[in-house]
């Protein structure tokens, strides 16, 4: 019988996977895509609701972003056997702009300027399960990175 408490799992792996290096986009780590986005449009902070857009299907980032991790939360949902009206409410939220006490919490990596990745999930009475990742990254250049070899995601 599934629980609610178990979002907060869902929570988790949804937040690890969006950090994941193997998150790519055309190739290419979607953090790093992601940072430039953010700059390049004046953000600090990029908020992604995992309920399927609307409007037609593009081909960019944000897209793409939210398709795929709207699909994961389906079946992590599914895979745990929680109805889906149990969610009321799920996004992930990265933010750039991370206060400096905070970057010794991912001691792993030490290259790049720090993130947070942030996993929300509202249950249907209110109750919020959430996840927090702290990470590192640097501005996505196609010069310096290299292209991932795996199936590529459109």
């Amino acid at each position: 019988m599934a629980r609610r408490v178990e979002l907060k799992g869902i929570a988790n792996a949804l937040n690890e996977s969006f950090v994941s290096r193997n998150n790519d986009f055309k190739g290419f780590w979607t953090i790093g895509q992601l940072k430039l986005l953010a700059i390049n449009n004046n953000l600090s902070t990029m908020v992604f609701p995992l309920t399927p857009p609307k409007s037609d299907p593009h081909c960019n980032l944000r897209h793409y972003v939210v398709l795929h991790y709207a699909a994961m939360l389906v079946h992590l949902l599914r895979k745990q056997l929680i109805p889906d009206f149990w969610i009321s409410e799920a996004s992930i939220t990265i933010d750039f702009n991370v206060n400096a006490e905070h970057e010794h919490l991912n001691e792993c990596s030490t290259s790049g300027e720090p993130f947070k990745c942030h996993c929300q999930i509202i249950d249907d009475t209110g109750r919020s399960y959430s996840s927090v990742v702290y990470g590192r990254c640097h501005v996505h250049s196609s010069v310096k990175e290299l292209k991932s070899i795996r199936k590529l995601a459109v």
